[in-house]
């Protein structure tokens, strides 16, 4: 039984090498994933960006909770913030960063998270810094890597940008919001009593 164990672990250091040495490639052509869209993001160059999405299965969550399912889409939104006619961003550049290496869960399927810092400029000039986290799920398509899905989140409760754009619409940004939850409270107040009446 001894001898059985000793050769299977002397048989998993002789393999490990050569798997290490299959994803180091894989490993590469994921980092050159993070530098395009980074560099895409940070200019706006959405066809620069379009060959490392997903064109079967794309889903980008961004800090503000909006949910897209294709490139045309979140263009579109990008648009809104940074071209719109309301719009108080006129530019973004991001600095993202693994924490570890891709973990795979299988031969076409990774995951990988990390942090960004980013940098947002607003149309009063005003420039503000905030660190982000993501999480991407990646695929493999036709012998590519592409990113299949990200989710983007931001500190709530500490949130630069929030702060700035809270400035420029005057202070009200949260109002909406604030008053939705005061009528959400006085109803469900309201259902409580009268179940109990």
């Amino acid at each position: 039984m001894r001898q059985v164990l000793v050769l299977a672990l002397l048989a998993f250091i002789l393999s490990a090498p050569a798997y290490a040495g299959e994803r180091d490639a894989d490993h590469e052509a994921l980092r050159g994933i993070l530098k395009t869209s980074s560099e895409a993001l940070s200019s706006a160059d959405f066809d620069k960006l379009k060959p490392v999405l997903s064109s079967k299965n794309l889903t980008v969550v961004t800090v503000d909770n909006q949910r897209f399912k294709s490139l045309d889409e979140f263009k579109a939104y990008w648009d809104k913030m940074f071209n719109g006619p309301t719009s108080l961003l006129k530019g973004l550049k991001v600095e993202p960063t693994a924490e570890a290496q891709t973990e795979f869960l299988s031969d076409n399927v990774g995951i990988v998270d990390g942090t960004s810092k980013e940098t947002y400029t607003f149309r009063d000039g005003d420039v503000r810094d905030m660190t982000t986290r993501w999480t991407a799920v990646v695929d493999k398509e036709d012998g590519n890597w592409k990113i299949a899905q990200i989710h983007f989140s931001a500190n709530v409760l500490d949130n630069p940008v929030l702060s700035a754009a809270q400035k420029a619409a005057g202070g009200n940004i949260m109002l909406p919001g604030l008053v939705g939850f005061a009528l959400g409270s006085l109803l469900l107040g309201f259902l409580g009593r009268k179940k109990t009446a």
